[in-house]
């Protein structure tokens, strides 16, 4: 089978297209042809790069997590799946038995593995993942739509369940023109949030603006906290999605946020620490949750809300052949939506 394969860390152009011996599902497993793959930051390129610090791989290897395709075989003592399915998969691969993942709060396992980081991914025509983590999508869900949301949709789902989201509440997104910032804000909306999203670039606003948002707004504007109050009659947002772990949006998200209101944080993308004001948490009673990744109840819950018609923006694809261009476009941050590898 064809596959993008990687014999040491560094730049893009250590990505080579070679034919690879297909593999073979083992016990609990399915064998899924991939046809749309998600290239992403960190668990692609920051894993390809050597950045990537929960990284645990040998070489040589495949790259790829989530991903959309069709199932090939399916591993005897596997039920909800057959072969001709078409499913997204998740790159999420909890244990299963520890007291996380019993309490069914699997973001919270120790010891869960990605696919495509700890063992080998979809950079590839053929791969074979955990039923567990599969998926069937929607028949109105194209490959590519169900790969751009594959992972982004749950973990947005898993963030709203646990923070109790209802109908009406004010959510702020930052960096919402990023691929996982634009699910979250699409998945808010969707179950009946009133969405600030916001960007710091002027033409990826312009792009917010078309989505239909409540608001789109700019965290450089030294009004913003103030622009967010008025929104929000006064009472700030009542819960805060930031997924930059940057210290200076810290400061301003915790501006923005009401009282008795949440942040929630599910990435570290600038990895900063951040100043905590913890009188002022007490004071208004707020609350700083970290979610990891999702559950196993809200993949379910993702793509039965995505049959509803929510479909996010698919910036540009490329085929497997051009996996080194698609890599150099995705680091050059040129990209509105996501960025996806086709496998034909």
């Amino acid at each position: 089978m064809k596959a993008a394969v990687i014999y040491e860390f560094g730049p893009a152009d250590v990505l080579k297209i070679e034919d690879a011996a297909p593999p073979k599902p083992a016990g609990g497993e399915v064998l899924v042809r991939v046809h749309a793959v998600r290239v992403g930051g960190l668990l692609d390129i920051g894993t390809r790069a050597g950045r990537n610090p929960f990284a645990r791989l040998a070489f040589p290897h495949i790259l790829g997590a989530d991903f959309a395709g069709e199932v090939v075989e399916v591993v005897e003592g596997v039920g909800g799946l057959k072969a001709g399915d078409r499913v997204a998969v998740s790159p999420f691969v909890a244990c299963g038995k520890c007291p996380a993942c019993q309490a069914g709060r699997d973001y919270g396992c120790p010891s869960a593995q990605l696919i495509g980081v700890h063992r080998p991914g979809s950079y590839a025509e053929l791969v074979s993942v955990p039923a567990k983590v599969v998926r069937r999508i929607p028949d109105a869900v194209t490959y590519e739509q169900a790969a751009a949301m594959a992972l982004s949709g749950p973990v947005a789902f898993t963030q709203f369940s646990v923070v109790g989201l209802k109908p009406g509440d004010w959510v702020l997104v930052t960096a919402a023109a990023s691929g996982l910032g634009l699910v979250t804000s699409l998945v808010a909306k969707a179950l009946g949030a009133r969405v600030i999203t916001t960007s710091r670039k002027d033409w990826k606003r312009e792009m917010l603006q078309k989505r239909g948002f409540d608001a789109v707004l700019d965290t450089e504007d030294e009004t913003f906290a103030n622009q967010v109050g008025e929104l929000t009659g006064g009472q700030g947002v009542a819960f805060a999605i930031d997924n930059t772990s940057s210290a200076t949006m810290f400061t301003k998200v915790s501006a923005a946020l009401g009282r008795l209101g949440v942040i929630v944080s599910s990435g570290a993308q600038v990895a900063e620490p951040v100043p905590l004001d913890l009188r002022s948490l007490y004071l208004k009673s707020q609350s700083i949750v970290g979610i990891r990744s999702h559950t196993q109840k809200a993949l379910d819950g993702f793509w039965e809300l995505a049959g509803n018609g929510l479909e996010t923006l698919v910036d540009r694809t490329f085929p497997l052949d051009d996996v080194g261009d698609a890599h150099r476009y995705v680091e050059a941050e040129k990209n509105f939506g996501r960025v996806l590898l086709k496998i034909d």
